[in-house]
């Protein structure tokens, strides 16, 4: 650089030189070298702070390694995490109720307790794992939780491998048909230790390991991406972790689908061929375990990347972190600062209020992803792999929903103020699409219940004399479709003495019942029933599902700006701790109770319980399917009318403090 061609210097004008304390010294245009990186070329900060911002493990971190030593590579890895929580907790998890209530004979509000169970697990170390892990090495703890939702997953077989499933009678003669009187009927009186509710315990036991396992991910993984990369990115990069475990609860729908409906529950033990029913009858129990087996390997391989990972990435990272000798303090100055922390987010009426609306929206979603399996395949009879493709369908659109609300913070730039009017928007949107729940179907027409015998006979129960002397007290609950169109208790029930299968189709002939009802003779050809309930031929779903569709959508845009805000709406040394607190609500208010209050209400819509022997339990064999559908819709429309209600009293909170911010402010 020559001294003539500087007509300037910085700071200073008409090319004048400074004037320095020191007259022996003289300036050398020569001692100043400039450089002007294009404003594209990001650069990041670097630290000389003795924080080792390599990846490797332990002492060997080789130069190939630190490639993925980047925040998008760390994505990756935590979207597979997510995916893996997503596909074995909420996926398979809720895919496998329906097959697991009718195993081990459970009522609704039983089999709930196992998807709530895992956030009990989170309830447990949620608290600590956000305000101590925020101090330590949040990858580290991560990859942890990983390996422990492996072992979650293995513990969820364990009543595969302990217990045989015994179904009940499938002989074709017409004795087990049609039982003479006096002779006892139904099949063999299933013994006192048939019950399977032993193994309730299991199942929540595994759910509480899978809780424990991830809730290291979504608190101080989100911290750890939010805090190494910059607000805008970091807003759609946590939109595709949350976009992930979406994705997860779409495959473990279709995956457990397709195993519940294809394959039989001890297919690795018996020949499926030889059963004789398939997955029309009321006997049949898929393979729901499979999925589990899948996960827990995934679960091990994915924390291996990510136990690489540095505390803090190149280029991020507090030169003075305020915390690194937080592990010197002493207990009580520790118990201090966590009660301190608390009481000042307890006080921060913006982040509370977010809190409880995040918590119904919870209910919400939560509760329909538990039991979407049994509501489809009672309410429209749709098929377990049928469901499967139609719930995994609804969570990628909800899936959408969540990288879409990340790409409108972004975009917007929304602050606090602008992300809690958008979730109120969404909230209301969700309180018109829940309507659409009235679009239910009929209720069955079980003779003997809602209609006659026949036209001369009172409705007296499910005896008439049109059976004969069959004896069909001790039938248990297996509906047939009489070509009556109506439907009977059992082929008992239904007066019917043979049985022959036509492919897939189990048909039985020789119905008096159903001959009393069409005036005609029992060994006419009209005098027959098929195995299952009649078909409808209701069309409603065409009308739930694709109001389903976009109100999980909707609701799901607010997910990533909900997160978003939290942290927005906290001071920095807070963020982990805000978001652990705020899961804690979550799970009490919301993820816990959600599945617990729709299988209350799905038990308080059943017309047939089945007392199992020597118990006091019993299990729920057909549903009102019009106070089903009416009751979910009223669950759904409260609920989604109070979480608006929170959200809006969040944005005025917020307005108060931040009156800048709109709604589109940059």
């Amino acid at each position: 650089m020559q001294e003539q061609g500087n007509q300037s210097y910085q700071g200073y004008t008409n090319g004048e030189k400074p004037t320095y304390d020191n007259p022996a010294y003289v300036v050398d245009t020569n001692d100043v070298s400039i450089s002007v990186r294009p404003k594209s070329e990001k650069r990041p900060k670097q630290f000389d702070d003795g924080i080792d911002r390599r990846c490797g493990y332990g002492k060997l971190k080789a130069g190939w390694m630190q490639v993925f030593n980047k925040m998008s590579f760390f994505v990756v890895w935590a979207f597979i995490l997510c995916f893996l929580e997503g596909f074995a907790v909420n996926g398979i998890g809720s895919a496998a109720l329906p097959s697991i209530e009718r195993q081990f004979q459970l009522t609704s509000t039983k089999s709930a307790l196992i998807p709530s169970s895992q956030d009990i697990g989170a309830l447990i170390v949620v608290l600590f794992v956000s305000f101590l892990g925020g101090r330590y090495h949040k990858p580290f703890i991560v990859a942890t939780g990983s390996v422990i939702m492996a072992v979650g997953s293995l513990l969820f077989i364990v009543p595969h491998m302990a217990d045989t499933y015994t179904p009940g009678d499938i002989s074709k003669t017409s004795d087990s048909i049609c039982p003479a009187a006096g002779g006892g009927g139904g099949g063999p009186a299933p013994s006192c230790g048939s019950s399977g509710e032993k193994y309730l315990g299991v199942f929540m036991v595994a759910q509480i390991v899978h809780g424990l396992g991830f809730t290291p991910m979504f608190t101080l993984g989100t911290v750890y991406i939010e805090e190494n990369e910059d607000r805008s990115t970091a807003a759609v990069y946590i939109g595709l972790t949350y976009a992930a475990a979406a994705l997860g609860v779409a495959s473990g729908f279709f995956v457990g689908g397709q195993l519940t409906e294809k394959l039989f529950v001890d297919f690795d033990r018996i020949d499926q061929e030889s059963l004789g029913f398939n997955a029309r009858d009321q006997r049949w129990v898929g393979a729901w375990w499979v999925g589990f087996i899948i996960s827990a390997v995934g679960f091990l391989l994915i924390a291996i990347p990510i136990y690489g990972y540095p505390k803090h990435m190149p280029g991020y990272g507090p030169i003075d972190d305020p915390k690194q000798n937080q592990d010197k303090k002493s207990i009580k100055q520790m118990s201090i600062s966590f009660f301190k922390d608390l009481l000042r987010l307890i006080k921060n009426p913006v982040y509370m209020f977010i809190n409880l609306g995040g918590c119904t929206t919870s209910l919400i979603i939560t509760g329909v992803s538990a039991f979407s399996f049994k509501f489809l395949a009672e309410q429209y009879q749709v098929s377990f792999d049928v469901a499967g493709y139609l719930i995994g369908g609804l969570i990628l659109v909800g899936a959408v929903g969540m990288v879409l609300g990340g790409v409108l913070v972004r975009i917007f730039r929304l602050e606090t103020i602008g992300m809690t009017r958008l979730s109120v928007l969404v909230s209301l949107a969700s309180v018109a699409l829940g309507t659409s729940f009235l679009a239910g179907c009929p209720n069955v027409n079980l003779v003997g219940l809602s209609v006659p015998y026949s036209d001369t006979s009172a409705m007296n129960g499910y005896i008439d004399t049109c059976q004969g002397s069959c004896d069909c007290t001790s039938t248990s609950y297996s509906p047939v479709c009489g070509h009556d169109k109506s439907v009977y208790y059992s082929a008992c029930h239904a007066g019917c003495n043979t049985q022959s299968s036509i492919g897939q189709e189990t048909r039985y002939g020789n119905c008096s019942c159903v001959a009393n009802r069409l005036n005609v003779s029992v060994t006419d050809a009209d005098a027959v029933a098929v195995l299952g309930r009649c078909e409808d031929n209701c069309t409603n779903l065409k009308i739930v599902a694709p109001c389903l569709y976009i109100a999980l959508l909707v609701i799901l845009l607010s997910v990533t700006p909900t997160s978003m805000a939290t942290l927005r709406c906290v001071d920095g040394d807070q963020k982990s701790f805000a978001l652990g607190l705020q899961w804690l609500f979550l799970r009490l208010l919301g993820t816990i109770p959600g599945p617990l209050l729709v299988g209350a209400v799905l038990d308080g819509t059943c017309e047939i319980w089945t007392e199992l022997p020597c118990t006091s339990s019993k299990f729920c064999m057909m549903y009102s399917l019009s106070r089903m559908s009416t009751e979910i819709m009223f669950w759904w429309v409260i609920v989604s009318a109070s979480s608006a209600v929170f959200y809006f009293i969040a944005s005025v909170f917020a307005s108060r403090g931040k009156n800048k911010f709109t709604l589109g402010s940059k």
